[in-house]
């Protein structure tokens, strides 16, 4: 059974990560041909701020998610892992809208705020310190003893696959590169709208089976 919940894990997992790394692809062209330079008031490259922003914000909100969890645990209402599996996918949900909702701030230049953008970021990567730091964990506690190694490397597995599906979705928001900005504005934010409600529907269905995957764990959280 706790085999079982594992590879629904790593199934999700895939999508999660097919989602999550257009920060290398279409976040990149967006933020190259669709972005202003001001962030607070500052002048910044975009690209730097989509190449740093995520891991400035792990930086930042790691010790703060962590000390949630165990604030929880400690008063027994801490999220199973099927839970917190979902939450990373509706927060993901929710960084892809925002990441539409840019189009709304563009104008007709079709260059857009580079602080929504990061704001965008800054949900993304909530979503993902629900979701990415328990998976190590939770696939040495679910596997038996002599599949460990299998299921770390399915784990590592499943994040590769998820950046080839990545490539895939950006490719298909990508238009001709001489095609305006505005194009190009259109054609990626539509793209992250399609991405915002595929995460959404599967941040539902995961909390959903999450009753199932807590009995398929047994004493595993």
């Amino acid at each position: 059974k706790k085999l079982w919940a594992g590879l629904i894990f790593i199934i999700f997992s895939v999508f999660f990560w097919a989602f999550f790394e257009q920060s290398g692809g279409s976040l990149s062209l967006f933020a190259l041909n669709n972005l202003h330079d001001s962030l607070l008031g500052l002048t910044i490259d975009p690209n730097v701020v989509n190449n740093s922003s995520n891991s400035v914000f792990v930086i930042l909100f790691s010790p703060l998610i962590g000390l949630l969890w165990v604030w929880m645990s400690r008063r027994k209402i801490e999220p199973n892992s099927g839970m917190k599996f979902g939450l990373g996918f509706l927060f993901l949900a929710a960084a892809f809208l925002v990441f539409y909702a840019t189009v709304f701030f563009a104008d007709a230049s079709g260059k857009t705020s580079l602080d929504i953008f990061t704001l965008a970021y800054l949900i993304i990567t909530i979503g993902e310190l629900c979701l990415s730091p328990i998976g190590l964990s939770l696939m040495t506690k679910l596997a038996p003893d002599r599949m460990q190694g299998l299921m770390m490397g399915m784990w590592f597995l499943a994040s590769a696959y998820g950046q080839y599906v990545a490539g895939l979705f950006g490719a298909e928001m990508s238009i001709g590169k001489d095609a305006s900005a505005m194009d190009k504005l259109i054609s990626y934010t539509n793209g992250y709208k399609d991405l915002g409600i595929y995460a959404l529907i599967a941040g539902i269905v995961l909390i959903a089976l999450s009753p199932l995957l807590r009995r398929l764990m047994g004493n595993v959280r």
